[in-house]
């Protein structure tokens, strides 16, 4: 079955067109706040979009990867159609391949790759036990991950999630049928020192999909999460040292050549100062940070070039704090998902919106001297606004990646009652 979304523009083609309780929502609109149009890509409330550094895209960039209660969709971001390539829930979806498009998953301890062309799905090899691998990289021959020890204090550290809201049928914002998410509850940042101070043993392994051997790269206490391999080096493994930020060094970069030691991106220098939400630019050239000097007061987006080693800091104006920030394939803009005051640790007003920013660099003046070389470059963000999420529950994160030809950023909301992903368009609507 096929869905058309450009049949359903109600609100845009029928004149003196007004809701009633009968009509449905139109699925694509101009939003009156920001002159930016929107389109509703899913059609079947409970739909998710990946998360914001796991690549979602296939056949040329010109299809979505979208998960719903009953399996897998693809969605052609040019005109709406929607294909169920997976029916039936699966374990759990890492990406898709930059190299050929497959949807790779794990399911029974082993990794899959499905192929939407031929609708075909094939293991590519088992998984360690107690392992856990949550990224592929760029030529599709390593998954990476971790294996955690000590079982029996795992239950004592695990999040108290609060029971999930049913899928609701009304698609309003009322609060009562706004679809939460689990992604901010209110035990989450005592969970997340239970389980820095449990110090339980961990692994970070790679699987070789090619030929089943696993190889082991890194023994520690510490708790670390947020794999991720370089969009372009299939060497290069970016992750994290999870825990509440102003008590870790986040951001790190190892090898799986067996060439270098783990090395640290960020290193805090001042009390209270936070790295997070790190990811990769498009080339692979940059990794991309949240970063806040101390917490919730001054912010930055940090980037690290991680082939010479220049740094640059882009200033976030005042209340346009985001969760997560992503970078369009040029690398020319930046996007942001916004953010809840009440939820989040920077206290940013008026913060829920989709946004977009513009990165100017703070101009160097003439006489530049040897020693500023390695020095931090400074910018700052010229932002505007995407899309109005003030009817949306942050209990969901928007989690805005944008698409490969760099014109939409593709987002999930709860913000007319279930969960649906949306697309905005980066160009505003003439």
């Amino acid at each position: 079955m096929k869905t058309n979304l450009r049949f359903l523009l109600l609100a845009l083609v029928v004149p003196g067109w007004t809701a009633r309780a009968a009509d449905p929502l139109p699925r694509e609109w101009i939003d009156p706040d920001t002159g930016h149009r929107v389109v509703q890509l899913s059609t079947e409330p409970g739909t998710n979009s990946l998360y914001f550094t796991q690549y979602a895209y296939t056949a040329g960039g010109t299809k979505l990867l979208m998960t719903t209660r009953g399996g897998i969709d693809l969605v052609t971001i040019a005109t709406g159609e929607i294909e169920h390539v997976v029916k039936g829930r699966i374990g759990r979806v890492l990406q898709t391949g930059r190299k050929t498009g497959s949807i790779f998953y794990t399911q029974n301890g082993a990794v899959y790759a499905f192929d939407p062309a031929t609708r075909q799905s094939r293991e590519l090899a088992k998984l360690p036990p107690g392992g856990s691998v949550v990224t592929i990289n760029s030529d599709e021959t390593l998954a990476a991950g971790s294996i955690t020890e000590g079982e029996g204090q795992r239950s004592g550290v695990a999040p108290r999630r609060p029971v999930q809201t049913a899928v609701p049928t009304t698609e309003t914002a009322s609060p009562e049928t706004v679809q939460r998410g689990g992604d901010n509850y209110p035990d989450k940042h005592a969970m997340m020192d239970r389980r820095l101070a449990a110090r339980l043993p961990m692994t970070l392994f790679t699987v070789n999909l090619q030929t089943g051997e696993t190889k082991e790269w890194l023994h520690t206490t510490d708790w670390i999460n947020h794999f991720q391999f370089s969009p372009t080096d299939p060497t290069l493994l970016l992750y994290a040292h999870e825990g509440r930020q102003w008590k870790v060094d986040r951001v790190w970069l190892l090898r799986t050549d067996g060439k270098s030691e783990p090395k640290l991106v960020h290193q805090r220098t001042m009390k209270m100062e936070i790295a997070v939400h790190e990811y990769w630019s498009n080339d692979g050239q940059w990794v991309w940070y949240d970063l806040q000097t101390p917490l919730s007061e001054d912010c930055w987006v940090a980037g690290y070039n991680v082939y010479d080693g220049r740094r640059i800091w882009y200033h976030v104006p005042p209340n346009h704090w985001s969760v997560h920030y992503n970078t369009s394939p040029d690398g020319t803009l930046f996007s942001g998902d916004g953010s809840d005051e009440q939820l989040h640790y920077a206290k940013a007003k008026d913060a829920k919106w989709m946004f977009l920013f513009h990165p100017e660099l703070v101009p160097n003046e003439d006489g530049e001297t040897p020693d500023q070389a390695h020095m931090i470059q400074a910018g700052r963000f010229v932002p505007e606004r995407l899309v109005n999420l003030g009817k949306h529950d942050y209990s969901l994160e928007p989690n805005g990646t944008f698409t490969p030809d760099g014109k939409w950023v593709v987002f999930r909301s709860n913000m007319r009652g279930p969960i649906h992903v949306y697309a905005v368009e980066v160009a505003k609507a003439k």
